[in-house]
């Protein structure tokens, strides 16, 4: 073969690699431009999705899709308490104080469709960590507005109970709601709410009862009374509230403070608990009816707010040992009110007084029991970021408080003393997400 050729084959060869190697390039060049295509028209998707309210942030923490939204939020309160006691009983021990994790909720609610809502809500306990079921309910929405709920939650009795731990005015609700609370329970529960009254009836296992079996235990008597905060398994329970809107919306009452340029709002309301304790073959229960009620006022308006209660317990009950039945008839009374004298800095005071049977402790020491609470709040956020600080001021010996078990209560911050003149000191800082 000439030189010639050779060289005509070696370019013919060249050549042909080339064009080679520049249409495997092109081929690449277009599977990198297919593949980059499609990532970006996957990304507009997914960006759209969002935008369309899959998930994301308006308020509250979101899932939703095809009806469907779950919403996802939280609760802590952080807490630095004093308390002062002025106690005669041996060992002596007159101050205590330390930080408290109050409150840390975890919170998850939605909606199924238009017609279906849900919540799941549990709590790490302040002492030990553990965590525990607090509510857990469905609820179909009736086309007409009446509201038929089922599960656990609270019952619709007094209204300091009913207001978020979040949007309390002081520190902590007052030792009388924690005496005459309804707190949690199982049941069920229709309710509606129109532009000038609302109303809500429940069917449940009585006050206080939340996380109880269906076998749980009848009632018992401390020092020849029912404890002073019911609690437990009932037999049956029936509970009724009404609520009267005279002026303002519905809104301005989920919480205890008023707003600057506030409109005037004043809301009524009261609400009866009737339960029979649960009958077992157990003789040392004890058969006791208690019967409850309560009326409250609500007036707000412009950097000031005003709220009142009256609770009044009858509990009729079968006296171990003794011929015939025992009762008890037991009182209590809240008065509070706060005023915002900046923008977003409030302070307030309450009174709040707990009147025990005058046969419930005999001769022996106090049975009416007064305390003071002042302090002030201050908004960075709202609800959602809120320092407050107070004082609670027990007026009484509540030595008898303590024997009957409504204290120590560390939730309040008061331990109870032998004298008067406990001080509860109260600094929290509160964040919800």
């Amino acid at each position: 073969m000439s030189q010639a050729k050779r060289l005509v084959l070696l370019t013919g060869a060249a050549l042909s690699l080339g064009a080679a190697s520049v249409a495997q390039a092109d081929q690449s060049n277009d599977n990198v431009r297919a593949i980059v295509s499609e990532m970006m028209s996957d990304a507009e998707t997914r960006s759209s999705l969002l935008a369309g309210g899959d998930a994301g942030h308006d308020g509250k923490f979101f899932i939703a899709g095809d009806g469907f939204r779950l919403n996802v939020g939280g609760q802590i309160q952080f807490r630095y308490l004093l308390n002062f006691r002025d106690d005669d009983v041996a060992p002596e021990d007159d101050f205590s104080n330390g930080f408290q994790t109050r409150r840390t909720k975890i919170d998850f609610n939605g909606t199924i469709n238009k017609d279906w809502d849900f919540r799941v809500l549990g709590s790490f306990h302040r002492d030990g960590g553990e965590f525990g079921l607090e509510e857990a309910w469905g609820r179909y929405n009736f086309a007409n507005g009446v509201k038929f709920r089922w599960g656990q939650f609270k019952l619709p009795m007094l209204r300091e109970e009913l207001v978020s731990s979040s949007k309390q005015l002081a520190v902590e609700r007052s030792l009388t709601n924690e005496v005459f609370t309804q707190d949690r329970s199982q049941g069920v529960e229709l309710s509606a709410q129109y532009e000038g009254w609302r109303w809500a009836v429940a069917f449940s296992d009585g006050l206080d009862s939340e996380n109880t079996d269906f076998n749980g235990g009848g009632g018992s008597l401390i020092g020849g009374f029912p404890a002073f905060k019911t609690a437990g398994e009932a037999e049956y329970a029936f509970t009724g509230r009404v609520e009267f809107l005279f002026s303002g919306k519905w809104d301005m009452f989920e919480d205890f403070t008023a707003a600057k340029g506030q409109d005037f709002g004043f809301m009524l309301g009261g609400a009866a608990h009737w339960q029979q304790s649960t009958q077992t073959p157990n003789p040392a229960d004890v058969d006791i009816d208690t019967f409850q009620f309560t009326v409250d006022a609500s007036l707000e308006g412009d950097s000031w707010n005003l709220y009142g209660a009256f609770i009044y317990r009858f509990q009729d009950f079968e006296n171990a040992g003794v011929a015939g039945n025992s009762d008890a008839s037991d009182f209590g009374a809240i008065v509070q009110g706060g005023w915002r004298f900046a923008e977003n800095t409030e302070i307030f005071a309450r009174w709040d007084a707990i009147f025990a049977d005058e046969d419930r402790f005999g001769s022996s020491g106090e049975d009416n029991f007064h305390f003071i609470t002042v302090g002030f709040n201050q908004y960075y956020a709202g609800h959602a970021a809120k320092a407050s600080i107070d004082a609670v001021w027990s007026l009484n010996d509540t030595s008898n408080l303590v024997s009957t078990g409504a204290l120590s209560d560390t939730g309040v911050g008061l331990l109870g003393d032998t004298n008067e003149g406990e001080v509860a000191v109260r600094l929290q800082m509160q964040l919800l997400f």
